[in-house]
């Protein structure tokens, strides 16, 4: 027997498992919006991964996909799960452990097996792909917390045979609903100042832990807390990083200005380590989703990944209490990064600028400025109607201060259109 069967037999897997238990449930009834297409999911073959910062709730969600299980009469024993939070056994060691402890043979009967933090596991993806290609009785659902381990290995490993889902931080209607108040959105004009006064502390409050903790220094502890574990612990047991003090100046750096353009060579002289570690750093820091980095838009691929790039942290909420970052406006916009995959913003060399430039089908583009302000004046629309003549582009879209969409212009062939930022 190997060293690793002994490591696996002494882990107590009902520890792990307590919907083994009669009748028994995991206590949590709210439910993310992703969950309904992970339910859908469970019908398919290709193994489920589930990818997204730390504390934005992937456990949770794999244990109300067991209870769901659970509810449609799928034995408990069927139903396995582990975290490789403390121990990293083989997958062999790990699945015949189970296959012992509950009496099931796995490759007669169907098992529903979920694997919490995979990347930690050593080489996970070419076992994962054993086991998907001998044995089609096994569903495999895993999450993880860094997308180069999971991601990566994963296409080269996994092509063909794994669907991926990442779970972004909260949205705002998800963030009313877990609070307790989605009537606002039955009737928002009538509640329209409870809203704005939701939405922004919704800026400071984007996590479901923090939904809760009604003093301000809580909630800044919080976010740094998470913002620690993953520099101090997470990404130095991923990635060869000799100094994670730098991780975490930079990240203090982007909090102050959310939408920074690094210069990597002004960097590294600022922070007195080279060009290499700073673009070995900040590439750590996305992989390990705590900033977003989008790039200036050009027809070209490749031009674009040359020029300039902007940063942001990976939620509003770390700006502010990294640095009492407390402008609205740059908030809001993190908060857009956050919650959708836009890739490109735009920038000339006169200085003309729009935020945010949305890839369409058809190769067609959308720029999107975001203005959370009472009142969106002409100059305001500018740079949003010079980028969409020289493009080509018939509509453009202002994430703003509003309850409702609102054509704010239609000439030239150009309809700029205000949309409500409280519902992306």
């Amino acid at each position: 027997m190997t060293k690793g069967y002994f490591q696996v037999k002494e882990i107590n897997l009902s520890k792990y498992n307590q919907h083994w238990e009669k009748d028994f449930r995991y206590p949590y009834l709210k439910e993310r919006k992703l969950f309904a297409a992970l339910i859908q999911s469970l019908l398919q073959k290709e193994i489920i991964e589930l990818i997204g910062l730390r504390r934005t709730g992937k456990t949770i969600l794999a244990l109300q996909l067991i209870n769901h299980l659970l509810e449609k009469k799928i034995s408990p024993l069927s139903i396995w799960y582990f975290t490789f939070d403390e121990d990293q056994p083989s997958l062999d060691d790990l699945i015949q452990s189970f296959s012992k402890q509950t009496e099931i043979n796995y490759k007669k009967e169907k098992i529903y097996l979920f694997l919490d933090e995979i990347q930690k596991l050593p080489h996970f993806q070419n076992q994962l792909k054993i086991y998907y290609d001998l044995y089609p009785n096994l569903k495999f659902f895993i999450t993880g917390s860094t997308s180069l381990f999971i991601k990566k290995k994963t296409q080269e490993s996994l092509a063909g045979r794994i669907l991926t889902y990442h779970l972004n931080p909260l949205d705002f209607e998800e963030y009313l609903y877990f609070k307790e108040r989605a009537d606002l959105l039955k009737k928002p004009s009538a509640f329209f100042t409870e809203i704005e006064i939701e939405f922004e502390l919704f800026l400071k409050s984007q996590f479901i832990d923090a939904l809760f903790l009604n003093v301000p220094e809580d909630r800044k502890n919080y976010f740094i807390g998470v913002i620690r574990k993953v520099i101090y612990e997470d990404i130095p047991m991923l990635f060869p990083v000799e100094n994670p003090e730098i991780l975490w100046k930079l990240v203090k750096i982007i909090a102050q200005n959310p939408g920074l353009l690094i210069h990597y060579q002004q960097m590294s002289q600022e922070l007195g380590v080279s060009h290499k570690t700073i673009s070995s750093y900040l590439h750590y820091l996305e992989e390990a989703f705590l900033i977003r980095k989008i790039f200036n838009f050009s027809r070209n691929q490749i031009t674009s990944e040359k020029r300039l790039k902007k940063f942001y942290l990976a939620s509003p909420s770390f700006a502010w209490a990294l640095t009492d970052f407390s402008e609205t406006g740059g908030l809001v916009e993190n908060l857009v990064v956050s919650l959708k995959d836009y890739y490109f913003f735009w920038r000339d060399p006169y200085q003309h600028e729009v935020d945010f430039i949305e890839i369409l089908g058809d190769q067609k583009i959308m720029p999107i400025e975001v203005k959370y302000q009472k009142e969106i004046r002409s100059h305001d629309l500018k740079n949003l109607i010079l980028f969409s003549k020289r493009f080509k582009c018939p509509q453009a879209y202002i994430l703003g201060r509003t309850l409702e969409e609102k054509i704010l212009s239609d000439e030239s062939g150009i309809q700029i259109v205000e949309k409500p930022v409280y519902f992306i």
